[in-house]
């Protein structure tokens, strides 16, 4: 199974981790990883089948608690042609897939 790695920055706090695995229940999530580097700053990497990596992404990208959501670079070779949303974040312009 083709799968797509999702980098997911976030602010934690009461109650993030829980939204986070609520945003992903609809989808079948291969692997989830939280970590807490910092109080200010989190990171989640969620490996999804390829084909719910775009939904997943988007649903990601509207979470609260999220502050940016990337592509892995390891996974965008093998997901040249997935149709992955390029986004762009609202507080720093750049573009994100």
């Amino acid at each position: 199974m083709e799968h797509a790695r999702l980098n997911v920055t976030l602010r934690p706090g009461p109650g993030t981790l829980a939204r986070l695995a609520a945003t992903l229940n609809n989808h079948q999530v291969l692997d989830l990883a939280y970590t807490i580097s910092s109080p200010a700053s989190a990171t989640a990497v969620v490996r999804v089948p390829r084909s719910d990596a775009p939904r997943a992404q988007y649903k990601l990208s509207r979470l609260v608690d999220v502050i940016d959501v990337l592509l892995d670079p390891a996974s965008v070779s093998t997901a040249e042609g997935s149709g992955l949303l390029t986004t762009q974040h609202s507080a720093t312009g750049a573009a994100r897939p």
